[in-house]
């Protein structure tokens, strides 16, 4: 079930579906911001609180301070994930006119140098990026829906759970297997073996 009112799970979206959001996101910010959470399966909160000194080449370390579970998490960095962060230090660099240094947050709020872009913002930003998407594009989207994405996707095309985890850092594989959507015609299927 979608998210309505605050009830029910962020909504699934397809690897499609996330590629229009990132065409209609309003600035590099959000695209960065959104590309992280894709790729890693990222919290909000967490995410929001990168600093460039945690980017590596290969990985990105969510250190345990920022985490909810308090552990260090350090998943691999896709190769589309790479390419849109080197872009956005590009961009960075270019409005902060300095060099993407360790401590220096990837996500400020506006007007400031030090301080994250807060839930808020990047929540406004996704609602209006789904709206300018029109009637068509599914309901129930949320900042949360990029990391049930990715931990659904992972496990659909054969992922095993331990590797997800690995990604999303739930404390546990039960938690984790409330995240994973199960596709309409996975249930189709189900009650085809009734008959």
């Amino acid at each position: 079930m979608p998210k309505t009112c605050g009830s029910g799970q962020a909504r699934v979206l397809s690897p499609e579906e996330l590629d229009q959001l990132m065409q209609v996101a309003p600035n590099p910010e959000h695209r960065a911001l959104w590309s992280v959470m894709r790729f890693t399966g990222s919290r909000t909160t967490e995410t929001l609180r990168l600093h460039w000194g945690a980017i590596h080449s290969d990985r990105i370390v969510f250190a345990a301070a920022t985490t909810k579970t308090r552990r260090t998490r350090e998943p691999l960095i896709a190769p589309r994930l790479g390419e849109e962060l080197e872009q956005f230090r590009r961009h960075w660099e270019e409005r902060h006119r300095r060099p993407a240094r360790n401590g220096s947050l990837l996500f400020l709020s506006p007007g400031s140098e030090n301080q994250p872009m807060t839930r808020q913002a990047a929540d406004k930003a996704l609602r209006r990026a789904v709206a300018a998407l029109g009637p068509d594009f599914p309901s129930g989207v949320s900042l949360h829906s990029f990391r049930r994405s990715l931990a659904t996707t992972m496990a659909q095309r054969g992922a095993s759970l331990r590797t997800v985890q690995r990604f999303t850092g739930h404390a546990s594989l039960g938690q984790l297997q409330n995240y994973i959507d199960v596709a309409e015609a996975d249930e189709e299927a189900a009650l085809r073996l009734l008959d």
